[in-house]
C-alpha cells in the first residue's frame, strides 16, 4: 500500500506531518485530506490557529503533489449518500 504524507501550507509556512499514512490509493488520500481540512477548520485540532488560506496538500510516498484542499472552503458535513 502506498504511504502519504500531508502538509499544511500558507504562502511560504509549511507545516509538515512527517509520519505519513498508509492509504489504498490516491482516492483514499484525497478523503483523508478533506477529513482533515473540516476537523481544522471545525477546530476539533489546534482550534487556537485561524486556517484562513491554508491549504492541506497531499504528496505521495515519491514527494510528488497528489491534491490540494483549501481549509476555508471545505464543507464542514461529510456528504450524506
Amino acid at each position: 500500500m502506498p504511504r502519504y504524507y500531508f502538509r499544511l501550507i500558507k504562502d511560504h509556512e509549511v507545516v509538515k506531518m512527517p509520519e505519513g499514512i498508509d492509504l489504498p490509493g490516491n482516492a483514499a488520500a484525497r478523503e483523508e485530506a478533506v477529513a482533515l481540512a473540516r476537523d481544522l477548520k471545525m477546530g476539533k485540532i489546534q482550534p487556537e490557529r485561524k486556517w484562513e488560506g491554508w491549504l492541506v496538500t497531499v504528496l505521495d510516498e515519491h514527494g510528488h503533489r497528489v491534491d490540494s484542499i483549501p481549509i476555508d472552503v471545505v464543507p464542514t458535513e461529510p456528504p450524506t449518500l
